[in-house]
């Protein structure tokens, strides 16, 4: 989309608009502010129905938010904050079932011989997941998913049941925001980055103990994407 993936684009869509949410907006209606903010990019660039008809082809993004308003932090889609010492999390339940089945045909791979290095290279379990990746979407915000069901902003109405609403104590002074690609949060992010760095050398195929879809690519410093936000209430 203009050159950008998917992804991004609806970064860049929910960027501009999670400042314009109403300082009062409650996560049902902030969840609904974002989705018409993609919505709107579907139709003026003529998209919508082809995100209707495939939920693979929309642009997707999750998002935790703080509201000050509300002394709350609003978990939509795999995200993750820490405070009081207490780290939560919001994985979506296909990817912890892809993962697993990722990581045993990786170890039966290096069981028969193969290396770290050239599985790194071409990452042969996510090869096999591949295709259920890509229909794992048809969970997204259904209402009829089941245990498989997860939520997103994708420009459709957002499975509400499945947005995490984390009320604050009224005495944290310290609050941390993150995307998944930390598998571990520290209080600070020096010691996140050390915890990150001691778990991408000792299972740069993430099959161990913080298992995913995807392993670090040659010439790549980590598996995902990341992002760290800590802030004195």
């Amino acid at each position: 989309m203009d050159g950008k993936s998917s992804g991004r684009m609806a970064m860049e869509v929910l960027r501009t608009s999670i400042p314009c949410l109403p300082k009062d907006a409650d996560a049902a209606t902030a969840a609904a502010c974002l989705t018409s903010a993609i919505r709107h990019y579907y139709e003026v660039h003529g998209l919508y129905e082809e995100a209707a008809r495939h939920t693979e082809n929309r642009m997707t993004a999750s998002a935790v938010v703080y509201s000050v308003h509300r002394h709350e932090v609003w978990m939509i889609g795999d995200c993750l904050c820490r405070f009081n010492g207490m780290t939560y999390t919001n994985p979506k339940p296909t990817d912890c079932i892809l993962a697993g089945i990722r990581a045993d045909v990786l170890r039966y791979l290096l069981r028969k011989g193969h290396s770290i290095a050239d599985l790194c290279a071409r990452d042969v379990g996510r090869e096999w997941i591949w295709t259920h990746l890509k229909d794992q979407c048809a969970f997204q915000n259904a209402d009829d998913a089941g245990p498989f069901g997860y939520a997103v902003l994708d420009g459709f109405p957002v499975d509400l049941s499945r947005v995490r609403v984390l009320p604050l104590p009224s005495d944290t002074q310290e609050l941390i925001l993150a995307s998944d690609g930390y598998p571990v949060l520290a209080d600070t992010l020096e010691e996140t980055e050390r915890l990150l760095a001691c778990s991408l050398a000792e299972d740069p195929l993430r099959i161990g103990e913080h298992p995913s879809t995807k392993g670090v690519a040659a010439g790549n410093e980590s598996f995902d994407d990341r992002t760290y936000l800590r802030m004195k209430l």
